[in-house]
């Protein structure tokens, strides 16, 4: 292992420490805290982030409103964060008071159909409760992850991720396992909001052509199970309202590219529902139009 790596690991791993032995609106006010320093010292990151405001919004939202935003950006990121490893020492009752929701019907729907589900969430409100709600309520869930370039920090965050109950799919093997687990009638989460770097689905977000993954939907029509779109809006101090909405199913035009495209727009333009009645709780600082 890196030296750096090594640093890193042990700073990740004694601020979650911290954060967990903390009561909770202590470390809720330390990540606000810690949100406005980000935003002041992370000046990049704040760039891209007022850069994507400006091209999402244009005309409707002035200079000011969108500096506004972009702080709320940095301290939602924060809160996010330092929530998601709380998360293990939290006891089931107490997640599910955190959390409303409407939509529920569509887990079981789904599930009643014998062939799981893609749940394809975005990096918006606290995009990590809605995994922990999903295991406290007793779905059969595995979680789609990426792997971080520190192998420690990677093994923390996923001991977090098993600590709610669910399977772990890494990406790097993520085919074969993602269709079992959708053919044993689980469902598959994955976050799917970001820029895809290759082959990825080209669809409309914000009116900008944006790359996005193709997973969701590849998997999708090849199981012939539906794509379930859900996002935990941030009401306040530990109270989240998670919005799930109706199924989204292939076409099955005979053309599947055309059908991945179709079921990926979609879910993509739902995302954007989502955003534009809450601007502050997507994760801007990412290079969302890198084809634009």
């Amino acid at each position: 292992m890196k030296i750096s790596h090594g640093v890193e690991f042990a700073a990740v791993w004694s601020l979650t420490k911290l954060a967990q032995l903390m009561p909770g609106r202590l470390a809720d006010l330390v990540a606000v805290g810690l949100g406005r320093i980000s935003y002041f010292i992370l000046a990049s990151r704040r760039r891209i982030a007022s850069r994507n405001l400006k091209r999402a919004f244009e005309r409707e939202k002035n200079e000011k409103e969108i500096n506004g935003i972009v702080k709320d950006v940095f301290i939602n990121i924060t809160r996010t964060s330092v929530e998601f490893v709380r998360q293990p020492v939290m006891k089931r009752d107490e997640i599910l008071q955190m959390v409303t929701s409407e939509g529920e019907e569509y887990f079981q729907q789904a599930l009643n159909q014998g062939k799981g589900a893609m749940l394809v969430s975005g990096h918006f409100g606290n995009w990590e409760i809605l995994i922990g709600w999903l295991s406290a309520r007793g779905y059969p869930l595995d979680l789609l992850v990426g792997e971080q370039h520190n192998q420690k920090v990677n093994d923390l965050f996923i001991s977090f991720r098993r600590s709610f109950g669910v399977g772990i799919i890494r990406v790097g093997v993520a085919s074969r396992h993602v269709i079992k687990s959708l053919r044993s009638n689980r469902m598959v989460a994955v976050v799917s909001d970001q820029h895809a770097a290759s082959g990825g689905a080209v669809v409309q977000f914000f009116g900008r052509p944006a790359s996005t993954p193709k997973g969701p939907a590849a998997f999708a029509a090849k199981v012939g199970c539906p794509i379930i779109c859900g996002c935990s809006v941030r009401l306040g101090y530990n109270k989240h309202h998670l919005i799930i909405t109706p199924p989204i199913y292939s076409p099955n035009s005979g053309d599947t590219e055309k059908d991945i495209l179709t079921m990926t727009q979609k879910y993509t333009s739902r995302f954007e529902q989502f955003i534009r009645q809450n601007p502050s709780q997507w994760m801007w600082t990412h290079r969302r139009w890198k084809l634009d």
